[in-house]
């Protein structure tokens, strides 16, 4: 019998203790701090200062945050040597509603942006910094990279105008004080948007890569430290072939014996059509001769000897636009 009791003493014992697997150690619970912003942006755009910044995805110890309670984004005057604790006791904090909840099988930074009227802080040097919370109670991530503009009197948009020359077309803006860069976009036929095509430290722009026959529309941005202008009204323009080609160089008349042989230097333009050939017999007027030429030279047997002989070559671009006539070249033969 005390057997048989022991026995059923055990049974219980046997079974709880198989029951019971190893589940490591007791760990605390997440302090749910976010990562701090790495990428804040701000720009004094116009009359606004324009701040971005994408939201973390994860807390310090590698936790998906599906929700945020709260964007602490603020606005202070920055001091020197800065430190944030006395930076933020006076900044200005700006309310910036939380996204919406992400998926957390597939969490993603969440773009945020908000403008501040500029005028609230002209003239002044600020810093600009900005956290996220999970949780109330002072639960916030650390600041994230700070930004230090220097405001200033809002950048007015340039007024373009446009003007089209043998070298391309011609952009001017009124001057817009010391120390202004001027970025100049353009957006061609068929572009989804403008493109940035170059930069100048005064209010002009060659443009020289425009194409004849194709129009462009142009936008010129302003900027001025961390300031910038709005964009300017589009200013449109379409380069027409107005402009002939550069006037032949190096004419030259030699006598032979049955001829008179002319020749000058081959033209630069890639447009090149030919040439024309004028004639003038003994101080006559001049009139051209035979059709147009694609070589550089021309060879006259409707000569007589005893006279005296000039020749005058333009030069004829694919649009028929013709150059002015070159100097004479004299011969008598």
């Amino acid at each position: 019998m005390r057997l048989v009791r022991g026995a059923a003493l055990l049974g219980p014992a046997i079974v709880l203790l198989s029951s019971c697997g190893y589940v490591g150690p007791v760990l605390p619970p997440s302090p749910q701090l976010p990562d701090a912003v790495t990428n804040l942006h701000a720009v004094e755009r116009g009359d606004q200062i324009v701040i971005t910044f994408n939201t973390p995805v994860r807390t310090t110890d590698s936790l998906t945050i599906k929700r945020f309670s709260e964007i602490d984004l603020r606005i202070g005057a920055a001091p020197t040597p800065f430190d944030f604790d006395t930076w933020a006791a006076s900044a200005r904090q700006y309310s910036l509603t939380p996204p919406p909840p992400t998926e957390p099988d597939n969490p993603q930074a969440v773009p945020m942006s908000k403008s501040i009227p500029a005028a609230e802080w002209a003239g002044k040097r600020v810093a600009i910094a900005v956290r996220t919370a999970v949780r109330k109670a002072d639960h916030y991530s650390s600041w994230s990279n700070r930004v230090v503009l220097n405001v200033i009197t809002p950048l007015e948009p340039p007024v373009v105008k446009t003007e089209p020359t043998a070298q391309g077309i011609l952009l001017t803006w009124p001057e817009q004080g010391s120390g202004a860069q001027y970025s100049i976009y353009r957006q061609g036929t068929g572009e989804q948007q403008p493109v940035l095509l170059g930069t100048s430290d005064h209010p002009d722009y060659l443009d020289k890569t425009a194409q004849y026959d194709t129009a462009y529309q142009y936008t010129v941005i302003t900027r001025k430290g961390s300031a910038e202008s709005l964009a300017s009204a589009p200013a449109l323009r379409t380069m027409t072939d107005i402009f002939p080609p550069s006037v032949p160089a190096g004419i030259t008349a030699l006598a032979g014996p049955d001829s008179i042989e002319v020749s000058w230097q081959r033209s630069p333009e890639s447009d090149l059509k030919g040439y024309y050939v004028y004639r003038s017999v003994n101080n006559g007027s001049f009139e051209r001769q035979g059709g147009l030429l694609s070589l550089p030279t021309f060879s006259d047997r409707n000569v007589e000897h005893g006279k005296a002989y000039r020749y005058e070559v333009s030069a004829v671009d694919q649009k028929n636009n013709e150059s002015a006539k070159s100097a004479a070249a004299q011969v008598t033969f």
